[in-house]
């Protein structure tokens, strides 16, 4: 019975695989269970077994790669800490190598980001993607709080501007990096442009 179940899970997650592989390619809107039965070298059948439809396979392409991410995008800082741009430096690093280490996460906000049409059921994708946001915003927002409360912003900076430039940047730069094509020399330009403005703010580059 464990090798069944084993079995069956390993299956499920080559469908993933194929359903990645198929939305990237063709968007979310022109592919099709049949389209994705053929990726995987499985019959519709097989798909069937596993997903009742494209919706439910969508949201499994998204909740696998949920848990990679979400420890990362929602641990607050301690109110207590000592170093605020510190926290807000590390995990600006951590994000791009996530983007950049994970595979999974590259495509599936490739694919949220470039290949969905958000109507009908899709607008669920829409409120995901808000919700990400609004959660990593949240948490760099009271970063730059306690360090402004803390006197450590360099001259020119508040917490307001500063996440507000902050934010545009990462926001951009995931954007770019998702509707082309990564490589290494862009990651290159994403890390140093990044140290020069955690710099500014008065972070000392790594």
């Amino acid at each position: 019975m464990r090798r069944t179940k084993s079995e069956s899970e390993e299956t499920r997650q080559h469908i993933v695989d194929a359903a990645e592989t198929v939305f990237l390619d063709m968007g979310v809107s022109r592919a099709s269970l049949e389209r994705i039965a053929h990726e995987a070298g499985l019959t519709r059948g097989a798909i069937y077994w596993h997903f009742s439809n494209k919706q439910q396979l969508f949201n499994a392409m998204t909740d696998r790669v949920r848990s990679l991410h979400s420890a990362l995008l929602e641990t607050q800082i301690e109110e207590t800490s000592t170093d605020p741009l510190g926290f807000i430096e590390e995990r600006a690093f951590e994000i791009i190598r996530l983007f950049e280490e994970d595979e999974h996460t590259r495509k599936v906000y490739q694919i949220i980001v470039t290949r969905c049409e958000y109507v009908g059921e899709m607008q669920e994708a829409l409120v995901w993607q808000r919700s990400l946001h609004d959660t990593m915003a949240a948490v760099f927002d009271r970063a730059f709080e306690l360090a402004e409360s803390r006197g450590e912003l360099a001259n020119g900076w508040d917490a307001k501007s500063a996440s507000t430039m902050f934010h545009c940047f990462i926001s951009g730069m995931l954007n770019d990096w998702l509707r082309y094509d990564f490589n290494s020399e862009f990651a290159k330009s994403v890390r140093c442009s990044l140290r020069c403005l955690l710099n500014c703010f008065g972070v000392s580059p790594r």
